[in-house]
């Protein structure tokens, strides 16, 4: 399984409710209904779950970029 696919899956399992969207690279946070706690939650879980640690000025809003950021990390 690929990044893309383990952060969507983390996402659903965080907020059920999102099974019923369609999520892609361009869908924010914003747009998932994440404030910035819920936002704040799922970025430490997905530090976890990869083994990576993002910058204290990580700025993303969108999954492609939070994937995309996750993949340089993991190089």
């Amino acid at each position: 399984m690929g990044v893309k696919e383990i952060v969507y899956e983390h996402l659903y399992g965080y907020k059920a409710s999102l099974k019923s969207m369609n999520i892609n690279d361009s869908t924010t946070f914003d747009q998932l209904g994440f404030d910035s706690i819920d936002k704040l939650e799922m970025l430490m879980a997905i530090e976890d779950k990869f083994g990576v640690t993002f910058p204290e000025d990580l700025q993303v809003a969108a999954m492609g970029e939070l994937i995309a950021k996750i993949e340089e990390l993991k190089k």
